[in-house]
């Protein structure tokens, strides 16, 4: 199989994701995988095109969320594979398709594991005339404006306990007016913390997304609505596996979802952040994607 890894060389481990991927390669009778650097400026879609637009019927990446997004945005449509070495911070994606953590485990996996296909949530802020790609969580409020205050080296660090401190200040913000709108549902005002749409059921610290699924065809909506500190309790509670419904959150699934503000609010897209801006509409693109797992066949968690 022709393949090309992408690597993300600002991430630590990416010398040991090449010698390993290259090593599957071989081992599996692969010619040597063409090897793509992102840079700041391209952070992996151009990449990723070349590496298509070569002949690659698989492209492996090597970084965080950022890249594997990036990535995931040019091999749409293209009925190329996907694989994931998480070398980042959270690896959203690979924990919830449940991806090895270890750098040659999860090569061994690029390399040998079975394509799945997933789900991709693309969102289109303002009045942009492209769309930018998530694969795990796309949101707008002060849940955003948690991840714009984390400071980028101690998340390089120490990994998702960095966003600690930002949301203990941000989860005494107040909530913002908004208007939602799903489907083709008719407007709704709404007084809300934060609206977000997963596409997956993990996200950081293990908190769990009632229902969300990576190749449903949905995004999970979660409309956090609280107005008092105590209502906090609820929602933790929820978002570690509680079933019951609690006062300061609201979900349900759509398929699009369109979020507008009167003031301009951070929006954060797997964890990188966009904006300010007035106006986020998102949609899930079914079966976006075909992802390289462990998984046997059946549905994904």
């Amino acid at each position: 199989m022709r393949s090309a890894l992408i690597i993300n060389p600002a991430k630590g481990g990416w010398e040991r994701a090449l010698e390993a991927v290259t090593s599957q390669a071989e081992a599996a009778g692969w010619p040597a995988p063409a090897v793509h650097l992102t840079t700041r400026e391209e952070t992996g879609r151009a990449q990723a095109a070349s590496a298509v637009a070569a002949g690659a019927e698989l492209v492996v990446v090597a970084g965080g969320d950022g890249t594997v997004r990036s990535v995931a945005h040019a091999l749409v449509g293209t009925g190329t594979q996907l694989a994931v070495v998480p070398t980042g911070t959270a690896n959203l994606l690979a924990h919830n398709l449940d991806l090895p953590s270890g750098i040659e485990a999860a090569a061994h996996v690029a390399i040998t594991g079975s394509a799945r296909p997933v789900d991709l949530g693309l969102a289109r802020i303002d009045d942009e005339a492209g769309d930018h790609p998530f694969v795990v969580l796309a949101g707008m409020g002060h849940d955003a404006a948690t991840v714009a205050a984390t400071r980028p080296r101690l998340k390089d660090r120490i990994g998702w306990p960095a966003y600690l401190a930002p949301a203990a200040v941000s989860a005494m913000r107040r909530p913002v007016p908004m208007t939602v709108r799903h489907d083709d549902e008719p407007e709704r005002d709404v007084l809300a913390w934060s609206v977000l749409a997963a596409n997956c059921t993990r996200v950081r610290a293990g908190v769990l997304v009632p229902g969300g699924l990576v190749d449903d065809g949905l995004l999970d909506v979660l409309e956090v609505i609280v107005r008092w500190p105590v209502q906090w309790v609820g929602v933790a509670a929820k978002g570690w596996g509680w079933q019951r419904d609690v006062s300061g959150l609201r979900t349900r699934p759509s398929t699009e979802l369109t979020v507008t503000s009167a003031t301009p609010l951070h929006v954060q897209l797997d964890g990188d952040v966009v904006g300010p801006a007035r106006r986020m509409h998102v949609r899930c693109v079914h079966h976006a994607l075909s992802v390289r797992t462990s998984a046997p066949t059946g549905p994904l968690p």
